[in-house]
């Protein structure tokens, strides 16, 4: 991949671009038509399969960690529910539905690719923008151990730098986590468990889910690595909507 391609694909997916992902005037397919989205704000398809090809040699020795699409809000404040995303090629018609924090999951299709497909949003121009987000891995059984969220938020920064932020973290180091829940979540909480059994609730603050402040408000449940053993777990009685790093 050319040195331009590749700042341009690790920009996509590590960072918030502007509305449309580069675009040009010449640069959107005129071949397909969506009925009722001719305002609507869109992606190049290929970027995005070009940008989780790039970022997946920064993944394939973190496993505790992954990177997905986001759709951010020009304006914080908006919310990001109800979000859905359609892959529109010449043969090609998928929905993919972001969830509660924006996350989208797009598939790898090689059909897709040749066809130059668009991912086009359910909302007008102007008020998001197609990105990409790292987050930590959630369990489904909602226990992690201090050590594997410790080895988490490494393997978070690692590849953040490595990808394109190696000067915005320089001097930063991980500090803990923090497990994100939907912003009128009044049961958002953890549980830390010692190695004696013991068992200290952790309660939820408002804040913002990741390091920068492209999204609004959460419930947000901050797992400081000082303020608990190594030797002990977390546990989650609710899935998260993401799990952020706290770096300083």
């Amino acid at each position: 991949m050319k040195t331009s391609q590749a700042i341009a694909v690790t920009l996509l997916l590590a960072a918030a671009l502007a509305p449309g992902m580069g675009r040009t005037a010449e640069s959107e397919p005129q071949h397909v038509e969506v009925a009722g989205a001719l305002d609507a704000e869109w992606a190049s398809y290929r970027y995005a399969y070009e940008a989780a090809s790039f970022i997946g040699k920064f993944l394939r020795k973190r496993p505790l960690i992954q990177a997905q699409m986001q759709l951010r809000p020009v304006d914080p404040a908006t919310p990001v529910t109800g979000l859905k995303v359609r892959l529109v090629g010449k043969t090609t018609d998928i929905e993919l539905a972001a969830d509660d924090i924006g996350l989208v999951t797009v598939p790898q299709l090689k059909q897709a690719y040749d066809e130059d497909a668009v991912l086009r949003l359910n909302r007008p121009k102007g008020l998001y923008k197609f990105s990409g987000r790292y987050t930590i891995k959630a369990r489904d059984d909602g226990r992690y151990s201090v050590a594997d969220l410790r080895d988490a938020c490494e393997q978070m920064i690692g590849a953040q730098r490595e990808s394109g932020y190696r000067i915005r973290l320089w001097g930063k180091k991980c500090v803990g986590v923090k497990f994100v829940y939907p912003a009128g979540d009044t049961a958002a909480a953890l549980d830390f468990h010692a190695a004696d059994d013991r068992v200290t609730p952790i309660g939820a603050t408002d804040g913002k889910p990741f390091e920068d402040d492209s999204m609004g408000d959460y419930k947000i449940v901050v797992v400081r690595f000082e303020d608990w053993p190594k030797g002990g777990r977390i546990v989650a009685g609710m899935k998260p909507l993401a799990i952020g790093t706290v770096y300083e």
